[in-house]
This record gives C-alpha cells, sequence and structure tokens, in this order.
C-alpha cells in the first residue's frame, strides 16, 4: 500500500509531490513522459537559452521568493522593459502612467473621455470578458480585454468566462461597482509587488530543483494506464515500457491534462471522464530567432509586443530581461503563434511559421536578414480556455470527484494556467490529501 500517488509530474504534481515530503509524508510520483516538468523547461542552442513554455514567472502574491529558497536557488529579477500593443495594424507603446494615456495614439480622444467615466456605470453583469471590458470601459473596452487576455490565455475574449479568466476583477466590481474605486480602496492595503523573475539558466533550474526533491518517488516514463476503486483504496495500473506494474493507495491526486485525466478515470467514473473531456485548450507553437542586433529595431530591446487577434498573438524579447539569454551583439526574440483564433497557424509546417513570423516582424520590429537560429516548439494543447460555464463545469468535476474519497484532481484546466497558479494549486491539494 502507498501512501499517497500523484499522476503526472508536471509544476501541479511537482508542487505537490514537494509538499508531501516535506510533511514526511510516501509519496510516488508518476510521470509518463522521459522528463518532469510538462511543458516547463529551457534548453540551449548555438549560444541562445530557449524557453520551451512561460519565460519567466511574475509573482503576484510574495511565494516564489520562500519556494526558491526551499530548493536552493536564486532568483534573476527581469530587467524594467517598455511594453507593447499592436491595434489596426500600428504598434503603440503601452502607457505607463496617466499622463502617457493622455498623449498615447493607442487611444482615440472619445475613447480617452469614456475611460474616465468608468466609476460612473453600474454593475455589468458580463459573463465573458469581452462583454465585462466593454461596458465597464466604454468603447476602449473590447480592446483593452483582449489585450490582458491575449497575454494570458490566446483565447477568444467574446468566448473566455470573467469569472474564471479574471476572478480579481469581478471581485473588484462586485464590492466596489467599480474598477477604479476598487483598484484605489484595495491598492492602498500594502502586499508584495508583482515582480518577474527567472533564474540563471532558466526554468530549467526550477524542473531540475523541484524534481531532485521528489528523489526517488519520482518515476519518469511510468504511464498510468488506469484507475478503479476497491475495499482497499484505489487500484492503478502502471505501464513502464517493459513491463506492468500495480499500486495501491487511499490517496490519488490527478495532475493530468484533462484529456489524459479522462482516459485514466474512465473505469473508475465514466461521467467524470465524460466531464472532463469537455474541458478544452488552444494551441500555441513557440518561434524562437536568434538574430544579430542590427538587424532589429530599438523595440527588440524591450518586454514584448502584444498583437490582439493575430496569428503571431505575442512577440518577446527574452535576452532584454535576463543576461545569458543569448550570444554578445544578438538579440532572441520568441513569437507565439496561434491561440483560440488561429488554430490553423500553429499548426503550419516550420517554413510556414518563419515566413509568417519574419513578415510580421519585419513590419513591427523591423526585423531583417537571415536569422542565425531558428527553433520551433509546438504545443497542440498549450493553454487552456476557461470558456462560458467553466465554473459550472469546473463544480461538476469537483462534486463527482467527492464521490471518491481519498481522490483529488488538480491542475491548470480547472484552476489558474500559469506556471505559479499551478505550483499554489499542487501545494493546496497535497495539503487536502493529507486529510484523506
Amino acid at each position: 500500500m502507498t501512501a499517497a500517488v500523484v499522476l503526472g509530474a508536471g509544476a501541479t504534481g511537482l508542487a505537490a509531490a514537494l509538499e508531501l515530503r516535506d510533511r514526511g509524508r510516501e509519496v510516488v510520483l508518476l510521470e509518463a513522459s522521459g522528463r518532469a516538468g510538462g511543458k516547463l523547461g529551457s534548453r540551449r542552442e548555438n549560444g541562445f537559452l530557449l524557453e520551451t513554455a512561460a519565460v519567466g514567472l511574475l509573482d503576484r502574491e510574495g511565494d516564489l521568493a520562500p519556494l526558491a529558497a526551499r530548493l536552493g536557488l536564486t532568483l534573476l529579477p527581469a530587467a524594467a522593459g517598455a511594453r507593447y500593443l499592436q491595434r489596426d495594424g500600428k504598434v503603440h507603446a503601452l502607457p505607463a502612467n496617466p499622463l502617457a494615456l493622455a498623449s498615447s495614439r493607442l487611444f482615440s480622444a472619445k475613447e480617452k473621455v469614456s475611460l474616465l467615466g468608468e466609476p460612473l456605470r453600474p454593475r455589468s453583469g458580463a459573463q465573458s470578458v469581452s462583454d465585462f471590458f466593454a461596458r465597464r470601459l466604454g468603447p476602449a473596452g473590447r480592446f483593452l480585454g483582449d489585450a490582458l487576455q491575449t497575454g494570458i490565455y490566446a483565447g477568444d475574449p467574446a468566448g473566455l468566462e470573467l469569472r474564471s479568466c479574471f476572478p480579481q476583477l469581478a471581485r473588484l466590481e462586485a464590492r466596489h461597482g467599480s474598477l477604479l474605486r476598487g483598484l484605489f480602496a484595495e491598492g492602498r492595503r500594502k502586499g508584495p509587488r508583482a515582480r518577474l523573475s527567472s533564474f540563471d539558466g532558466g526554468l530549467e533550474e526550477l524542473v531540475a530543483a523541484l524534481a531532485k526533491a521528489a528523489g526517488p518517488s519520482l518515476r519518469t516514463g511510468a504511464r498510468a494506464l488506469s484507475v478503479r476503486e476497491g475495499a482497499s483504496g484505489f487500484h492503478l495500473v502502471v505501464d513502464e515500457g517493459s513491463a506492468q506494474s500495480e499500486l495501491t493507495t487511499r490517496a490519488l491526486l490527478v495532475t493530468l491534462p484533462a484529456p489524459a485525466a479522462a482516459a485514466v478515470l474512465e473505469p473508475l467514473d465514466a461521467q467524470l471522464a465524460a466531464r472532463l473531456r469537455e474541458l478544452r485548450a488552444a494551441p500555441l507553437t513557440l518561434v524562437h530567432l536568434g538574430v544579430r542586433d542590427q538587424d532589429v529595431g530599438p523595440r527588440a530591446r524591450s518586454f514584448g509586443l502584444l498583437s490582439p487577434g493575430r496569428p503571431v498573438a505575442g512577440t518577446l524579447f527574452p535576452a532584454a530581461l535576463w543576461p545569458g539569454r543569448a550570444p554578445a551583439g544578438h538579440t532572441l526574440i520568441t513569437a507565439l503563434v496561434g491561440g483560440a483564433r488561429a488554430t490553423q497557424a500553429a499548426a503550419l509546417s516550420e517554413v510556414e511559421l518563419h515566413l509568417l513570423v519574419r513578415e510580421e516582424l519585419g513590419r513591427t520590429i523591423g526585423l531583417r536578414g537571415e536569422p542565425e537560429l531558428l527553433g520551433v516548439t509546438r504545443w497542440p494543447e498549450a493553454i487552456p480556455q476557461y470558456t462560458l460555464g467553466h465554473r459550472a463545469r469546473v463544480a461538476e468535476i469537483d462534486r463527482l470527484t467527492a464521490a471518491h474519497p481519498g481522490l483529488r484532481l488538480a491542475g491548470s484546466w480547472l484552476r489558474g494556467v500559469s506556471v505559479l497558479d499551478c505550483l499554489r494549486e499542487g501545494r493546496r491539494a497535497a495539503a487536502a490529501l493529507l486529510n484523506t
């Protein structure tokens, strides 16, 4: 009998295993692939450091530094950098303060005046991200909401559920009747300052440290095939390539992507599996370009550029944020292609992706010449989409899960898509398992 079993060694599963081990509990962490980390990781090519998913961690709650200290890691804060938005084919600097907003050409005079009326508007009652921002912020709202969600979900703002994607904004409106009043009222409360950080060797350092902390409890190349329930607990059939084995536990945490979780849990609860199959994710392909400094314009020395609604939804410049990401005299560009509204673009061939990105970046950041490095990372199910009705679907999944004492589900497909969301969710879920 194994005290606890965690399925999936992505960020959520690794954090759960760490929590259980820190509390002195025996745990087995099963990962189907040959490495831990899920999508998260880094690799070096020709002197460039390429991230396979997130480029950094934005800590809003102040829990990254304690985790890094626990793992013996040194945080590397990002350098300050300008941010840009593309609207109607034109690139604008994101206004950093009200004075910059007043002079910006990102919004028309009518839109700027309308933004000032936000505190006077009634509660929106909106369900979607798009409707919420339009009703709260007026004519500029739909674009602003689209820009905000693009940087997180790469989704369709008309189909995303506000309370699932931006619960903090929904709470501000509910409590204060206004975003501006709510931000002013709650901004006076002292709290940790949000900070974007990484590590000298990229986010692979975090994955490696978490995997090391998991110790012998981590078994890679071990795919759970099925879960059944019996008098002694949950019975798992595990395929480790050369042979199959069985595990029995009374505490099971499933952190797999929803489709994989559904397949494993089908023998246990067909209805639960069916609900998990209702969840969706958007595809995203990362196109990395290593270029000479003289082959790009000054915008490539910024944080990045968001292009809502376009096939190249975002462009990031990691070497402008952290040292060691590119050789001297070179710039690293990571273009994000695809999303919920450009699924076909994410599936283009490497040649087609190169042409698409080169054309787009030639117009937006002045890219010219041939890149010295071209790397492509594909994720067909990159970012879970919290579409309308997501909260109800998750509530039903929770209800069905509760019918199996000792079973927990966690991960980005349910609550929170960022790496830090997953780390927090993993530790919370592990704490819940301790009460099993």
